[in-house]
């Protein structure tokens, strides 16, 4: 059997179909409507005293449509499109005020690409004040509704529901003349469970246990040993993550490293492995600063809780600072609504919410309590801001330590400066005049220069302007040539200039043509040079005035940096005892306090290699000086401010007393309170939605991130409310949530396909299967790393440590980010904003500049190609494959069923089975010792499969849609 029919016996390609969401409609929201009702409405909507060029931009029809220059904009295509050229003033120029920033018009452009999404259907009536909103009828709107308990149904078929999560569902199906699909194979559903829970596949332990014990209590204790491991913990932080848009840089203009962040990742991976209850994690993370503590650790969690409302991107670099405080404050409270609400609060920042009752006051009625709130904080540079950092407590031991080192720096760095400042005089002393004036002295500039050589003055010590360098380039045809004409016949000293350092070559070939032939000097340019640092005697030499004296440095063969400054010749009668005894004295007292400034360097590193910890700081909010109601800006401009609105929450979503903002607080606590009151409508129903969606794929209401208007209808109304209030009782536990669910019939039917029953649900909206969900990029990696052992379950800091205060310079010529790889759980690496790695690219990791509560999920081609031709997967499987090979004491069928169950968490079918071990049959060698020719026998070899061939088995398995598919 050839290699290439197994691949085809394995699909490559993924078929389930592409996720839609409302990433299009979000965009447009946050980036082009409030543009547009900013700078176009004026001229160009049904309220204008005139249309100008019969363009209308308030509605989707009209902006498509365009006016007397024909269509504004063709969908896909930015180039092609009438508006884009409008706004880079290539033909019209919009608006004629003035061109907008190049961010906001890349914005258009983006918009454009993805097909220009607007949700608005009618021209726009211009923005209402809320007393025209009638909340009472807006209140019988499903969505702010608080949950309220069902009876659980009753069924038919009495005997099928396993819990009552089952009841709601199969009286859904009942009502259909549908039946729910039989139980999942017990290898599929154990795979299922492990994968959801943690993230990874069961162990080879588990497999051998749950194959043995056969019921349902095996399968429960199962998921209780799963919900109480770290893995559980790591793997459903990830979720959370994903909607809290955290990242480990800033991204947006000025990619600055966010080097505590991880505080924020690690504080929320404890909260699930602790089970702490939702609303504490809600409260925490809005007002964590307010809450009461017992006791060190316990403060330091609640204020590095306050970190989601940092983690988000931020225009750094904006001039107007205060447009970048309320541009910092929309984030917050874009991510606030969508994450704990379900709702699209920002889209009232410019005009009412077009499609849900929330009126222009309520926005900044919340953009009160966050404008008191301090987010930014000072410049990293000139124009750029900076980010709240607060100080975490620390021992009185650890304060003490750092005391004293922080004492012992000091001292040290105020003695190194005092002996650098001696150094500095002994060497701009007379000495320094009286060696540079000795001989003859030809800088670099006066040389002839073979190549292109570089010029610098970033080292010290140089003579002239500075000095010439070869980039480490073009070895072996770069030379710097000098001639040298003296003055009278006789021995002279060659000494040859060059700043040494680190980087510098070790073996720089000097050739020296003087009165007796040539010499060739190897120069050590690592070292310093031996008179002030900068000239190196090469050696003395006979030199005629009748004959051209010529050095020639090159750069042939060498290991590092060639470095050229300037060639001296001094004859050797000025070198004698009585005009050198002063130099030499004034030499050894600069060396002597050159080395003495080494000493306390040495010192100063020993110190700080023995540093303590340094004091803890965590990316979190702290209270404004300015704090108090703000005005609403109209049309979201902070420099035209119209009527001041209290502080408060969304009024739609407020039943009894809104919780009071006390004098001298921003009213952040208050906020925090009113999200995680139970009579919010909202906030226990996006989660358990939310919950429910990452175990079962669909979410009860599939718009995870939208409850509002625009938003998908629960295809199930009144299981959720009683997940909400079961939740809410259950002392908000996310634990009890998943085991509820993961335990249910429900979750542990199969995903097979029924054609009658796909007839009459054919989006499986009435849950008559288990939907098949494909695994996550860090599953891919982690799974990878868990089959060849190399998986490090060790918890970590910052892995972003070794950067600097930005990520990157900012400019075309940067090379892409290098960090140290590590075998710790993707959760644990990087996640660099601009810079996804390829398999978080391809595989659809959430966009951290986003709120994203449900991951797109595309079947496009580069995923199978990404998955044959990754070099991880090659190694991952070339580990894997040597690891299969070296199993001696197994035979090929039970080195199948192994292989299987590393890479896919389950046993071989037989069919599986029996394919691969034709496939690593049809390549087997005879061993060395099997192929003696001195041997007659007519026996035909035992052949047994190389590393090789398991590697490639291990290969094709992990590219099929059979590892990637979750069934």
């Amino acid at each position: 059997m050839c290699r290439s029919l197994f691949w085809t016996c394995i699909p490559l390609l993924f078929s389930f179909p592409a996720f839609a969401d409302t990433a299009g409609t979000e965009f447009f929201e946050q980036k082009i409507r409030p543009v547009l009702v900013k700078h176009c409405y004026e001229c160009h909507s049904v309220e204008s005293k005139s249309v100008k060029g019969g363009l209308l931009v308030d509605s989707a029809a009209g902006l498509l449509n365009g006016g007397d220059s024909g269509p504004s904009l063709v969908a896909g295509q930015p180039d092609e499109s009438v508006l884009i050229e409008a706004l880079r003033y290539e033909t019209y120029e919009m608006p004629p005020s003035g061109k907008l920033p190049e961010d906001v018009i890349k914005d258009f452009e983006k918009w454009v690409s993805m097909g220009a999404p607007d949700p608005r259907t009618d021209p726009v009536k211009g923005s209402v004040g809320s007393e025209e909103i009638d909340f009472e009828t807006a209140r019988q709107f499903w969505a702010f509704q608080p949950p309220e308990s069902h009876v659980v149904p009753t069924v038919q078929d009495a005997e099928w529901p396993r819990s009552w999560i089952d009841s709601f569902v199969l009286s859904k199906l009942e009502a259909n003349d549908l039946q729910p699909m039989p139980d999942a194979e017990r290898s599929s559903l154990i795979r299922r469970i492990a994968y959801d829970l943690t993230g990874l596949p069961p162990s080879l332990d588990d497999l051998e246990a749950l194959e043995e014990e056969t019921g349902q209590n095996s399968v429960e204790r199962f998921v209780d040993r799963l919900l109480a491991s770290q893995q559980y913990a790591e793997h459903w932080a990830r979720h959370w993550l994903d909607v809290a848009r955290y990242a480990d840089s800033n991204g947006a203009d000025f990619n600055a490293t966010f080097h505590n962040a991880w505080r924020y990742r690690n504080y929320v991976i404890d909260t699930f492995h602790e089970d702490r209850p939702f609303d504490e994690f809600v409260r925490e993370q809005i007002a964590g600063d307010f809450l009461d503590a017992n006791n060190m650790e316990e403060t330091s969690r609640n204020l590095i809780a306050t970190g989601f409302l940092m983690v988000g991107t931020k225009m750094l670099s904006e001039r107007d600072k205060e447009k970048l405080r309320m541009d910092v404050v929309d984030e917050q409270i874009n991510s606030i609504g969508k994450v704990f609400l379900g709702m699209t609060v920002g889209c009232a920042r410019c005009h009412d919410h077009k499609f849900d009752p929330i009126p222009t006051s309520d926005y900044y009625a919340l953009a009160g309590i966050l404008r008191s709130t301090q987010t930014l904080d000072g410049e990293i540079q000139k124009y750029v801001s900076n980010w709240t950092r607060q100080p975490l407590p620390m021992t009185e031991e650890h304060e003490q330590s750092l005391a004293e080192y922080n004492a012992r720096v000091q001292q040290l760095e105020k003695e190194i400066k005092a002996a650098e400042a001696k150094l500095t005089q002994l060497e701009d002393s007379s000495t320094r005049s009286a060696i540079l004036e000795q001989g003859i002295l030809k800088d670099d500039s006066e040389a002839k220069l073979i190549g292109n050589w570089k010029s610098s003055t970033y080292s010290k010590h140089f003579i002239g302007k500075g000095y010439i360098h070869d980039d480490k380039q073009d070895l072996g045809s770069k030379k710097v040539i000098f001639e040298v004409n003296v003055p009278e016949d006789g021995e002279y000293e060659v000494r040859l200039a060059f700043p040494g350092s680190g980087g510098r070559a070790s073996n720089v070939p000097v050739v020296i043509d003087h009165a007796d032939g040539s010499t060739t000097i190897s120069v050590d340019q690592t070292k310093r040079a031996k008179l002030l640092t900068m000239l190196q005697p090469l050696g003395r030499f006979p030199i005629r005035t009748d004959q051209p004296f010529v050095v020639t440095i090159s750069n042939t063969g060498t290991n590092g940096y060639v470095i050229v400054d300037a060639l001296q010749v001094v004859n050797v009668n000025e070198l004698t005892e009585d005009n050198t005894q002063a130099v030499d004295e004034n030499l050894a007292k600069i060396e002597a306090q050159r080395k003495h400034v080494d000493q306390l360097k040495a010192r100063l590193k020993r110190v700080k290699d023995d540093a303590p910890p340094p004091a803890p700081v965590a990316l979190a909010v702290r209270e404004a000086e300015d704090q108090g109601d703000y005005s609403i800006c109209i049309r979201g401009e902070p420099r035209n401010l119209g009527r001041k609105v209290p502080r408060g929450f969304l009024t739609v979503a407020t039943y009894n007393s809104a919780p009071e903002i006390p004098a001298g607080q921003s009213g952040r606590l208050s906020l925090a309170e009113w999200l995680a009151d139970p009579q919010n409508p909202l906030t226990a129903r996006v989660y358990v939605n939310r919950v429910w969606q990452h175990l079962i794929g669909h979410g009860l209401v599939r718009s995870v991130d939208n409850f509002g208007h625009l938003g998908e209808r629960p295809s199930h109304p009144d299981l959720l409310d009683q997940l909400a209030v079961e939740f809410i009782q259950h002392n908000w536990s996310t634990k009890w949530l998943i085991r509820e669910i993961v335990l249910s019939r429900t979750y542990q039917q199969t995903s097979e396909h029924d054609d009658s029953r796909w007839k009459v649900d054919p989006e499986n909206r009435l849950l008559r299967r288990m939907n098949r969900k494909p695994l996550s990029a860090e599953q891919i990696r982690d799974t990878m790393l868990q089959a060849t052992g190399s998986l490090d379950d060790s918890q970590t800091e910052s892995p972003v440590a070794a950067l600097g205060t930005l990520v990157s310079q900012n400019n075309p010529n940067d090379a892409k980010v290098q960090l140290a790889s590590s075998n710790t759980r993707a959760i644990y690496q990087p996640v660099i904003r601009n810079e996804l790695s390829s398999l978080m690219r391809v595989f659809d990791f959430a966009d951290p500049d986003f709120v994203t509560g449900r991951r797109a999920e595309t079947t496009v081609p580069t995923q199978s190609l990404w998955m044959m031709n990754s070099p991880m997967i090659a190694d991952r499987s070339q580990i894997i494959g040597q690891q299969i090979a070296d199993l001696t004491e197994l035979n090929s069928e039970e080195k199948v069923q192994t292989l299987y169950r590393r890479i896919l968490g389950r046993p071989a079918t037989s069919q599986e089975a029996e394919v691969a071990i034709q496939f690593v049959s049809s390549f087997e060698q005879p061993s060395d010792d099997e192929t003696d020719s001195e041997t007659n026998s007519t026996t035909e070899p035992e052949l047994q499969p190389n590393a090789e061939d398991w590697a490639d088995l291990a290969h094709a398995i992990i590219a099929s849609s059979t590892f990637r598919m979750l069934d």
